[in-house]
């Protein structure tokens, strides 16, 4: 409900900013941006108007479209018993239970969420997670600022686009240096030479393309340099792939929305956060631990909110300060219900699935630019226009991908996909992309 300014508190703040009017506190807009007459707007509609006229906006969409798209959200299968129990009204909040006395459950599931987030990346500790995997990495490069004191940023060129906007937004380029460095055959090139200007080298696992790469060797040299190294990671494939932290990565961030989290119009997703012990007090967000009450029994408590503006404001260096707890517990719950052993089939059988799929387009006459590097995302050069290709692919019932390029597709394919789908992807392509 709206509820105006009473006269008395428009003369205080008047008096307090020492002007006459509300057009005072918007002169600094300029003139060709404001509204002179107010907005043009139609009639006002009734309810069933209303109604009728949005169902017709949404039947231009076109839907129930077989999805063949990624860019770091999969249509991956979701299990009911996700669904279940992350609607359970116990759950039903994604703020931060500050009341630890009444709040045990939402505790000790974050908890369980930070471990099994440690187990998967090989680190030591856990955040209770952060809005979503783009202002993770944002999140990462300001904890390797502060930690280094250093205003240089290596980072690949084979970030998320929209991760990339994130960072040039988050991260003030008039302080510090933001290197984009790009792929070489889409591999971030092994011969790159850092130096002590840098605070951080951030680099995605696998490419935004889809390819990947051992970054050992990478990390290692980065290290050498007093760099703090940042891997922006897919989670789910970590069943098939060696960790991050095996790799020696200071900082592990993930977009968690293929593990727990559906396909929802690009939100609510949730960030993964984990690094090691050294950096405790630089982690943005908070960190749930374990404990024990007056009686001895086991209770779990919210441990650190080193970086939060809510507690320290002068000395923040993060403004985070809450998180993703129920898309967060879903991520629990997805990763129970798997095990290690359903997680590494989540992984293998879209890599066999994507791996059929690239031979297939190859003897149909396509070319697939990353074919030996690429493993369930790949880049597909079609031979017309791409923007039209999924246009036209979208009336044959398929969501294509995701445009990359104006003669490239980025394509997707998750454990979901049926061998039929493939076939039906590829006869599809054939009729409407015929050069």
């Amino acid at each position: 409900m709206f509820v105006p300014h009473s006269e008395l508190d428009l003369k205080k703040m008047f008096d307090e900013l020492s002007i006459n009017s509300l057009d005072d506190l918007f002169t600094h807009i300029p003139d060709a941006l404001l509204l002179e007459n107010g907005l043009d707007l139609p009639e006002s509609l009734s309810e069933l108007e209303s109604i009728d006229y949005f169902d017709d906006i949404a039947a231009r969409n076109k839907s129930d479209l077989v999805c063949f798209a990624g860019g770091g959200h999969y249509d991956v299968y979701l299990p009911q018993t996700v669904k279940s129990l992350t609607m359970r009204p116990e759950f039903m909040t994604s703020y931060t239970p500050y009341q630890a006395e009444i709040s045990q459950g939402i505790l000790q599931v974050l908890f369980e969420f930070q471990s099994l987030v440690c187990d998967l990346t090989d680190m030591e500790l856990a955040n209770a997670s952060l809005y979503d995997g783009a202002t993770s990495i944002a999140e990462a490069i300001s904890v390797a600022i502060n930690k280094t004191k250093r205003d240089g940023v290596t980072i690949s060129s084979g970030l998320n686009p929209n991760s990339k906007e994130v960072i040039n937004t988050l991260i003030d380029k008039n302080k510090f240096n933001l290197n984009y460095v790009e792929l070489d055959n889409y591999l971030f090139p092994s011969d790159y030479d850092f130096d002590e200007s840098q605070a951080a080298f951030v680099v995605s696992y696998p490419h935004y393309e889809g390819s990947c790469q051992d970054l050992t060797e990478l990390v290692t040299k980065a290290k050498d340099k007093g760099i703090v190294t940042i891997c922006y990671v897919d989670p789910s494939m970590l069943g098939v792939l060696t960790t991050p932290g095996q790799m020696g990565f200071d900082i592990i961030v993930a977009e968690g929305q293929s593990l727990g989290s559906p396909l929802s119009f690009g939100g609510p997703t949730v960030g993964w956060f984990a690094t090691k012990k050294e950096f405790a007090r630089l982690v943005p967000g908070r960190l749930i631990g374990e404990s024990r009450d007056k009686d001895n029994n086991k209770s779990y408590v919210m441990t650190l909110r080193a970086r939060e503006q809510d507690i320290r404001r002068e000395k923040a260096s993060s403004n985070i300060c809450t998180n993703q707890t129920l898309n967060a517990i879903g991520s629990a719950i997805h990763l129970s219900w798997l095990g290690p052993e359903g997680l590494y089939d989540m992984g293998y059988h879209s890599i066999q699935k994507a791996n059929y799929m690239k031979k297939s387009l190859i003897k149909n006459g396509y070319v697939i630019p990353n074919d030996d590097s690429s493993l369930r995302e790949f880049l597909l050069e079609v031979k017309t226009n791409s923007s039209e290709v999924i246009n036209k692919m979208g009336d044959k019932g398929f969501l294509a991908g995701i445009y990359y390029d104006d003669q490239h597709v980025l394509v997707a394919v998750t454990e979901k996909r049926k061998k039929t789908e493939i076939d039906d992807y590829i006869e599809a392509l054939q009729e409407i992309d015929n050069g």
